[in-house]
C-alpha cells in the first residue's frame, strides 16, 4: 500500500466527519428551534402568569393587612368613644390639642418628640391639626380623643409595614402617627394655614357615603402630598370609612409613597420584561417613567400611560373578564392580576420577539451539542477501530513469529 495515500485518506475521513457533524447539528438545531418557537409562546405565557400571580399575591397580602388593620381600628375607636362618656372632655381635649394663636388646635410638641404619661405609657410620633375647633361639640371632641389613642396604638403596630396611619374627619380634623417622617409632621403641627381644608382632596371625596356606599377600603390614584410642594410628591392613599348610625364620622387611612413600596414593585421585574400598576380605570399608578419624579403632573401621568400602553391593556383586561390571566396581543405577552382591596391591576409585559431570540439561542446550543456529539462519536469509533486493528495486528504477528519466510520453523 502506498504510504502517500494515508494522509489523503485521513483528511478525507476528517472532512466527512466534519460535514456529517455540521449537517446533523444543523438538522437538530433547526428542529429544536422550530419546536421551541412553536411552543415558546405557550411556555412563556404559562410562566408569565405563574410568576406574576406569585408577585401579585405579595401585594395582595399587604393591602389585605392594611384593610384588616383599618377595620379593626374602626371597632376599637367606637368602643373607646363609648368608654369616654362622662369624662371631663374639655380638660382632656385641651391637653391633647392645645389652642393656637391662629384659632386652630394642634397636637403638643412632646407627643411627637416622645412623652411618658403618668400611667407609664410612652407616646411619640403623633401630630394633629384641627380647623375651626369652636364648631366642635362634645361628641366631636370625644371622638378625637378616642382617635388619638387609637391612631397611636394601631400606627405603632403597623410599623415596618406602612409609613403612617391617620384619622381624618369631615370637619377638617386630622390625627396622624408617622414617627419616621423627615418633616416630623411639622406641616400639620406648625405651619398648615388655619383655613387648610381636606375636603376637596380626592381621598376625602371618594370616602363620602355617596361615593362609597359600602364603606369599603378604597385607594386614590397618584397625588401630590399636601405637606411639601417641592419634595418627593408622589403617593397614593388607602382608607376605610368610619360610620355609625348612618353618620359619616371620618376615615382611617395610610399613605403609600411611590419612591418606596411602588418603586420596589416596578423594579422587581424579570429581565427583558416590564412591570407596572394601573388603577381600575386604566391610569398608571407605578411605572419606570415615574420613578425619578419629585413633582407629579398630568403630563407625566399621560406619558406613563402612553409608554405602558395602559389604555389598550385596560380595555383588553375588561374584555377578558378574569381577575387574573395572560393574553397575547400587539406582539406582546401581557399577564395581569387584580389586587382586590384597592382595585388595581399588577401587570407584566414582555415582547414576543424575546421568545424567538431565546428559541434561536436554544437551537444554536442544541446544534453545537449535536455536532460535538457527532465528532466525539466519530473519534470514539476511530479509536475503537484503531484498538481493534492493533489487537488483530499483534495477534497475527504473534501467530507468524515462529515461522520463517520460507515456511520453516525458526529456532529460538
Amino acid at each position: 500500500m502506498n504510504s502517500n495515500n494515508k494522509p489523503k485518506s485521513l483528511r478525507a475521513s476528517v472532512l466527512r466527519i466534519a460535514l456529517a457533524a455540521i449537517v446533523f447539528g444543523s438538522l437538530v438545531g433547526c428542529g429544536v428551534f422550530l419546536f421551541a418557537r412553536t411552543n415558546g409562546e405557550v411556555w412563556a405565557m404559562t410562566a408569565a402568569e405563574r410568576v406574576l400571580a406569585e408577585r401579585a399575591d405579595r401585594q395582595r397580602r399587604l393591602f389585605d393587612e392594611v384593610r384588616i388593620v383599618q377595620e379593626s381600628a374602626d371597632a376599637v375607636l367606637m368602643r373607646r368613644f363609648e368608654a369616654l362618656e362622662g369624662i371631663d372632655v374639655d380638660a382632656v381635649f385641651d391637653v391633647l390639642y392645645p389652642l393656637r394663636e391662629d384659632g386652630t388646635r394642634r397636637s403638643a410638641p412632646e407627643y411627637y418628640d416622645g412623652y411618658r404619661t403618668e400611667g407609664g405609657a410612652f407616646v411619640s410620633g403623633m401630630g394633629a391639626f384641627i380647623a375651626n375647633p369652636d364648631d366642635l361639640g362634645e361628641a366631636d371632641k370625644r371622638l378625637l380623643i378616642a382617635a388619638f389613642q387609637t391612631v397611636h396604638e394601631f400606627g405603632a403596630g403597623m410599623s415596618g409595614m406602612v409609613e403612617n396611619f391617620y384619622f381624618i374627619t369631615p370637619r377638617n380634623a386630622l390625627v396622624m402617627y408617622a414617627p419616621l417622617r423627615e418633616d416630623r409632621l411639622e406641616f400639620y403641627r406648625e405651619t398648615a394655614p388655619a383655613d387648610f381644608d381636606f375636603q376637596g382632596l380626592q381621598f376625602s371625596v371618594m370616602m363620602r357615603p355617596e361615593n362609597n356606599s359600602g364603606g369599603t377600603m378604597a385607594c386614590t390614584g397618584l397625588e401630590s402630598v399636601v405637606y411639601d410642594d417641592d419634595g418627593p410628591a408622589v403617593s397614593t392613599a388607602c382608607g376605610t370609612p368610619v360610620r355609625a348610625r348612618d353618620e359619616h364620622l371620618g376615615v382611617f387611612g395610610n399613605s403609600i409613597y411611590l419612591h418606596t413600596w411602588l418603586t420596589r414593585t416596578v423594579i422587581d421585574a424579570p429581565e427583558g420584561t416590564e412591570n407596572f400598576i394601573m388603577t381600575g380605570t386604566g391610569d398608571v399608578i407605578a411605572h419606570r417613567s415615574l420613578m425619578t419624579l419629585d413633582v407629579l403632573s398630568p403630563e407625566a401621568i399621560a406619558v406613563a400611560n402612553d409608554e405602558a400602553g395602559s389604555a389598550w391593556i385596560h380595555q383588553r383586561i375588561a374584555q377578558d373578564g378574569r381577575r387574573s390571566g395572560v393574553f397575547l396581543e400587539n406582539g406582546q405577552i401581557v399577564s395581569f392580576a387584580r389586587i382586590n382591596a384597592p382595585g388595581w391591576y399588577y401587570v407584566n409585559v414582555r415582547p414576543v420577539s424575546a421568545i424567538t431570540t431565546r428559541a434561536m439561542g436554544i437551537g444554536m446550543w442544541a446544534a453545537g451539542l449535536a455536532a460535538l456529539m457527532v465528532i466525539l462519536g466519530a473519534l470514539a469509533l476511530a479509536a475503537a477501530g484503531l484498538t481493534v486493528r492493533n489487537a488483530l495486528t499483534g495477534t497475527v504477528r504473534h501467530m507468524t513469529s515462529d515461522f520463517d519466510p520460507d515456511g520453516e520453523p525458526v529456532m529460538r
